[in-house]
């Protein structure tokens, strides 16, 4: 999905536009308060009636303030739809709120009837180092009650501003967004999400700098740019599975300071390229300073690795650091703590753990160098619009022959060559000592396998016991030691497994690999299961899936407009075996099946074959692909229902 198209679908530049005129603070109309359901979307908990969002910018002693005026209206229809009535409300530390007036309009006795939400009704909290929230929740909310929200905000300039969403969770009226920025300013701007028609009018204004100094006084006169962007009828953009975020595909306009030209023509640059922005990363203090640390501290580390074989010295260092250092949960591409402070107190952000990697890398010869990216959670990064606030993570690079290995020393189980999956997204920017940065997409290098064999019989109570042998590689063997040592924190793994499958009692259980370096982990069970057979007369149904069995296809959408990301790639296979009791026969077995997805994405084999008393199962699904576009989402969803159905067949046994 190219981004370019998408801008040009989602705009709709229109010369001459009428926009909706501007409603009133407070008037609501008691009609509204009458509806029941959406006009257009009947199954709507909430929509937003109106959404108006003015930012601008006023001069004051040098420096522009940034200003942000909102107008906001929401209807709730029922029950499920009064989570709108919450709101955290972001702005800068420093900022002001010249206004704020919040209220909720019920319909009583065919009177409307306003509740004000009181000063002692909200509170600020810290949210990161720079902003806070201010959060609140409105009072007398019932299902139709309407909300009407009305705020200006008074804050210092920042590089960007907040991305304006012009798509939510439910359906939207009307929605305007006005940018008012100065002729000093240039913006990188950018519309993201699925296309929608949206009109854009651009306009333009005077404004006025007075200057005072000595007896006199003059006036400045320069140009405001305005861009109005305008939507009505946004449908909800709905949740969907095995997607990184949704605010990927919702429909927003993003503006990013590119460089400021003052009045004397001196250009600052901020980012209007990716060299620019690299440039600034390696003249930081909290980035590129700390990419060259002496180190002498862990000259005996370093001397170890150089005694090693080249091709030894990287995983040696990734697992010095990923055993000695713990990841402090912070993201961010910058340093909190520096390299120094970080090996005293053996914690820090993501910045100072791979950073320290990095430099350690180096002092082994391995040219290793700091991509950053976006999170996922953080949403996709623009290559085409370079932008300092996209960025929130970085990582270490080594260039190979065949490409790049990715290392990522934060998480406690994973091994070197994989990434959390925070740390997966399609695109990067690498940063070298150059001063460049250049754009590197990132293959998923998570890649695994799950092994179960099972060995068991049916008793004549009809519980199903035996053995469970399961081996977990690469990927999944790191996925499975996370699991392990996080259950045994809250009170076992063995208790865990119990709480998952409530009919599974568990004999006995051991491990292998746990804490092992290996790209392997082994686990061994012995077992007795309940709730798997039925018995209607003198016939056994089976499920021979077990616990292994999935019921649930969650790809619910016939359509998909976005594509599926998976965490990772691999193999998951079962070969379980089930010894009948005397005085049955097999009546009928499942049939066996092939399936592909199309292009070699993905493949399922399950077959059931009887041999004496003893029943085995085969069963091996492959995921090859990591990314499945939408043009296969339907291919897929089938795929995993016909594997679903699959599963669920029974085995029958007659009795003699």
């Amino acid at each position: 999905m190219k981004q370019n198209s998408i801008l040009l679908a989602f705009l709709l530049l229109i010369s001459t536009l009428t926009f909706a005129q501007k409603i009133k603070f407070r008037k609501i109309p008691a009609e509204l308060l009458q509806e029941t359901v959406h006009k257009i979307d009947s199954q709507a908990d909430a929509s937003i009636l109106y959404e108006y969002c003015r930012i601008y910018y006023t001069y004051d002693n040098g420096w522009f303030n940034l200003h942000t005026y909102v107008h906001k209206r929401i209807k709730i229809y029922n029950q499920e739809g009064m989570g709108w009535g919450d709101f955290a409300i972001p702005y800068h530390s420093e900022g002001i709120f010249a206004k704020f007036k919040a209220y909720t309009y019920n319909l009583e006795n065919n009177k409307v009837v306003e509740t004000k939400l009181e000063n002692d009704s909200y509170f600020s909290e810290e949210f990161n180092k720079i902003y806070m929230r201010r959060k609140f929740a409105m009072p007398n909310l019932a299902p139709g009650s309407i909300i009407d929200i009305e705020y200006e905000l008074s804050e210092p300039s920042t590089i960007s501003l907040r991305p304006f969403y012009l798509q939510h969770e439910i359906p939207v009226d009307y929605i305007e967004y006005e940018v008012e920025t100065p002729e000093y300013y240039t913006f990188n701007k950018s519309m993201k999400g699925l296309p929608l028609p949206v009109t854009r009018k651009s306009d333009s204004k005077t404004g006025v700098i007075t200057n005072t100094g000595g007896s006199q006084s003059n006036n400045t006169n320069y140009t405001i740019y305005i861009d109005i962007y305008q939507a009505n009828n946004v449908p909800a953009l709905k949740d969907e599975p095995f997607v990184p975020t949704m605010d990927n595909y919702r429909s927003s306009v993003n503006y990013e300071l590119s460089f400021i030209q003052g009045s004397s023509g001196k250009v600052t640059n901020y980012s209007s390229t990716w060299d620019h922005i690299a440039d600034r990363y390696m003249t930081g203090e909290n980035f590129g300073k700390q990419l060259d640390q002496r180190l002498n501290d862990l000259s005996a580390v370093v001397d170890k690795a150089n005694s090693l074989p080249l091709e030894e010295r990287t995983n040696f260092l990734y697992y010095y650091v990923r055993n000695n250092y713990n990841w402090n949960g912070n993201n961010g591409e910058y340093c909190e703590k520096g390299l120094k402070k970080l090996i005293d107190e053996k914690s820090g952000n993501v910045a100072d753990i791979n950073f320290l990697l990095i430099n350690l890398l180096r002092k082994a010869g391995i040219n290793a160098n700091p991509i950053v990216i976006s999170t996922r959670s953080n949403g996709f990064l623009n290559i085409s619009f370079p932008s300092y606030t996209q960025v929130n993570y970085v990582f270490a690079a080594i260039k190979t022959a065949t490409g790049y290995t990715f290392l990522d020393a934060t998480s406690k189980y994973l091994d070197a060559g994989f990434l959390p999956e925070r740390a997966l997204n399609l695109d990067s920017i690498i940063i070298t000592d150059d001063r460049k940065g250049t754009k590197i997409s990132i293959e998923n290098p998570n890649k695994g396998s799950v092994q179960n064999t099972v060995l068991s019989e049916l008793t004549e109570d009809l519980t199903i016991k035996g053995q469970i042998r399961t081996i977990y590689t690469n990927y999944d063997a790191a996925v499975a030691r996370s699991d392990y040592k996080e259950a045994e924190k809250e009170g076992g793994y063995v208790k865990q497994m119990h709480e998952s499958y409530p009919s599974l009692e568990i004999i006995s259980y051991s491990e292998t690999g746990a804490d092992s370096l290996q790209p392997k982990m082994v686990e061994n069970v012995e077992f007795v299961l309940e709730g798997q057979v039925d018995e209607v007369g003198d016939m056994l149904y089976i499920n021979p899936m077990m616990i292994w069995q999935d019921k649930t296809n969650p790809f619910k959408s016939e359509k998909r407009e976005f594509p599926v990301f998976y965490t990772s790639t691999g193999m998951e296979k079962h070969m379980i075996s089930i010894k009948i009791p005397e005085g049955y026969q097999v009546e009928t077995l499942p049939k066996s099946v092939r399936l592909a997805l199309p292009e070699g994405m993905g493949s399922f084999a399950y077959s059931v074959a009887s041999a004496g008393n003893n029943i085995t199962l085969q069963y091996q699904y492959n995921k090859v692909a990591d990314i499945i576009s939408p043009t296969a989402y339907e291919a897929l969803r089938n795929f995993v229902a016909m594997k679903i159905d699959k599963q669920a067949e029974k085995i029958v046994l007659k009795k003699n």
